[in-house]
């Protein structure tokens, strides 16, 4: 990851920690989100939230259909929160096209 990446999530990761409690109650499990990739990784994508500015969202490789391309940097796409990692203060995501079934 470029040291430009890696100061984006870090400053992202920092307010979603300090905003944990908020982001979960803005953005439940099972509500339909827009995204904009952030950053790309080997594992998935990370994503900034439409509307939750302290938020990080996180995509992984795995929430994506078999034989699909990770998104690029910079490309915006509806998603749906998954899941929570609070450990690190990240919110799990799967593409819409995931939860329609197609």
């Amino acid at each position: 990851m470029s040291p430009d990446a890696w100061r984006l999530l870090g400053g992202r990761a920092e307010r979603a920690k300090r905003s944990w409690p908020a982001i979960k109650s803005a953005l439940p499990v099972g509500a339909r989100v827009r995204v904009r990739v952030l950053a790309a990784m080997p594992f998935g994508v990370f994503v900034e939230i439409g509307g939750q500015p302290d938020a990080l969202g996180l995509l992984e490789i795995t929430a994506l259909p078999r034989g699909s391309e990770l998104p690029t940097v910079g490309v915006y796409f509806d998603a749906v929160v998954a899941d929570y990692a609070a450990h690190n203060w990240q919110v799990r995501l799967r593409p819409v096209e995931v939860e329609a079934g197609g």
